[in-house]
């Protein structure tokens, strides 16, 4: 155990500090105790079956591993998990890592997000007995083959061939192009690779026969619903992407406070003594922002969560009304030492940054959302998401916002604000698309000219569902929840809802202007509002990190530890790298560098050159 120095210290102080308990939090953000118990229980055995519970030994990841290497270290990990998750009865490596990545991370993550789940889908009674046992058990592991070279989300255009062999009962797989190759994109610790289908025979009796059917003559028969009953299938990794992505948010921001906490930098007072860079405004500003943000996600997710669970039960018994809606949601629900590998962020970085394309290029999702939103404002009646949208015309325009001061942490009226943007932002982008349509374009050319109005207009309409849902999962908080972490929760809404609208590192804070509503005057009362959350929330910033539960191993940062001690396990992990273990055998001396580059650099000829000193 580390010996008390100043940085252990000063993060001992900063949890001293918090207004609540961050294990209260805890049983808010994974449902119950019961919960938060099982989470650390299933990462403390793991991380001893990997031998990554001591946080002195560097991360295996973190030595000279080469492409292949890295492999073999996620079958490693991955064979841990599962084989844990099938003794313990466990299912929290279903859908993350031990590192906290989506689960397709690992080789073996494809079996849980989304082999299972599409057997279970579109398979027989038969088929699902047959093979789902085997997959849960690990006796076959899922794979999952989607996107071509040259062809994605456009199904008409897919290369690749089926022909059906009614001789032998078969099909017949066949990859007629280069293009029509079959991409598996994932991760170092993952088996990437691709498919290249060469005559490849399958018996017919293998196709998921539940919605569809292809007889022994070859006749084809389908229901009338399968692409809706198909499509929500789809649901069930993008809500796993929704929680991954704000969790991995929630990762970094561990990292970043903990970090933040124990660095000290300049000095603000004549005496001369360093402070904590998270007392700098423009550091705890952005922090405390982003943490609002994460909570917020979570808060959202466990709302959409919900609602897939009812869209299931909705669809089995024939009841597809929900669908759209959940489509269009869960679309968009995604200092030196950082910069180190080490720090643990680069590899939080690309993990996220990939989840922002599994399902398309990011601008194409938020035309998809806002498709959802032009065909509502078209429907009769409205969609009951976007009922305060057809308000807007008869209530909203040319009034002005009789709001100020304290009521702008009111929750009512942080929504009305929202809503009202969105109405707007929808309602004048549906304008202009209907003129096009009428000047003789088409919907899909009115919505390619007027696409950047579209993504702002479907942007403001899921903010409105995330501060919604956020206030409507605090309002169903149990009556026994502490009024310490129902205050704390309350400011974090607030502090996510004033600085979408007012912070001036917002990037969307113009789209509240436009209509008169808001004023200047107001966003300044809205900043001074910031500056109060701020400060009430900064002695909070480590104990609402705390509550996410990441373990030390799960981070794998040098400056992210629980303890604070960063200066301490840098030297360590840096000590233990294969480059400087081998400079140690050798006067702590790079040989090989120094013998074949750097002295013969340094000892080399310069006579033939005029060099002379300059004072």
């Amino acid at each position: 155990m580390a010996q008390p120095n100043t940085q252990i210290r000063m993060m001992e102080q900063a949890r001293g500090r918090a207004s609540f308990d961050s294990n209260n939090m805890a049983e808010i953000i994974y449902g119950s105790k019961g919960a938060v118990d099982r989470h650390n229980a299933a990462f403390q055995r793991i991380e001893r079956a990997l031998g990554t519970d001591d946080n002195s030994k560097l991360p295996p990841t973190y030595g000279d591993m080469n492409r292949q290497e890295l492999l073999l270290e996620g079958l490693r990990a991955g064979k841990i998990t599962f084989e844990d998750g099938v003794d313990h009865n466990c299912d929290r490596f279903h859908y993350a890592s031990h590192l906290g990545v989506m689960a397709n991370s690992n080789p073996f993550g494809l079996t849980h997000v989304l082999f299972i789940p599409f057997v279970k889908l579109q398979g027989t009674d038969e088929q699902i007995a047959n093979w789902i046992p085997l997959a849960e058990s690990g006796k076959i592991i899922g794979s999952y083959t989607q996107t071509e070279l040259a062809h994605g989300s456009f199904v008409g255009g897919i290369e690749t061939t089926a022909t059906f062999d009614k001789e032998t009962d078969e099909f017949i797989i066949h990859s007629p192009t280069l293009t029509s190759t079959n991409l598996k994109m994932s991760y170092n610790g993952t088996d990437n690779g691709y498919a290249i289908f060469n005559h490849v025979r399958i018996p017919r009796t293998n196709l998921f026969m539940r919605h569809c059917k292809v007889a022994r003559d070859g006749s084809y028969t389908s229901s009338p619903l399968r692409q809706k009953l198909v499509f929500g299938g789809m649901l069930s990794g993008r809500a796993l992407m929704i929680r991954c992505a704000g969790f991995q948010l929630a990762q970094a921001l561990t990292i970043v406070t903990r970090y933040s906490t124990v660095r000290q930098q300049g000095s603000s007072s004549s005496v001369g003594h360093e402070k904590a860079i998270i007392n700098y405004k423009h550091q705890h500003s952005g922090l405390l922002s982003l943490i609002a943000k994460s909570y917020m996600t979570i808060l959202a997710w466990k709302s959409a969560n919900n609602f897939y669970s009812k869209l299931k039960v909705h669809q089995k018994n024939g009841d597809h009304s929900m669908l759209p809606y959940i489509h269009m949601e869960a679309r968009k629900m995604c200092g030196g030492h950082g910069y180190i590998v080490i720090s643990g962020l680069p590899d939080i970085v690309n993990s996220v940054t990939a989840m922002c394309t599994f399902e398309g290029e990011n601008y194409v999702m938020w035309g998809q959302v806002a498709r959802y939103m032009l065909k509502g404002l078209e429907a009769l009646p409205v969609p009951k998401d976007m009922a305060y949208m057809s308000c807007y015309d008869c209530s909203y325009r040319h009034q002005g916002c009789g709001t100020n001061g304290e009521q702008f942490l009111d929750h009512g009226v942080l929504i009305e604000i929202f809503q009202r943007r969105a109405a707007r932002l929808a309602n004048e982008v549906h304008n202009l698309v209907k003129a096009s349509e009428s000047s003789g374009k088409s919907r899909l050319e009115a919505e390619n000219i007027h696409g950047l109005q579209l993504m702002v207009a479907g942007r403001a309409h899921i903010e409105v569902f995330i501060l919604s849902e956020s206030i409507a999962q605090l309002a169903m908080l149990p009556a026994s929840t502490p009024v310490s972490i129902k205050t704390v929760l309350h400011r974090l809404v607030s502090l996510f809802g004033l600085t979408t609208i007012a912070s001036s590192l917002s990037p969307f804070s113009s789209s509240f202007l436009g209509d008169g509503y808001l004023t200047t005057s107001h966003f300044n009362e809205m900043r001074d509002r910031i500056d109060f959350l701020l400060e009430a929330l900064l002695p909070d910033a480590i104990a609402l990190t705390d509550a996410w539960c990441f373990s030390d191993a799960n981070l794998a940062s040098a400056i992210g530890c629980a303890d604070g001690d960063v200066y301490t396990r840098l030297l360590s992990w840096t000590r233990q790298l294969s480059i400087n273990v081998e400079a140690e055998k050798n006067g702590r001396v790079f040989k090989k560098g120094w013998e074949e580059y750097m002295k013969p650099f340094l000892n080399r000829d310069l006579s033939h050159l005029d060099i002379k000193a300059k004072l």
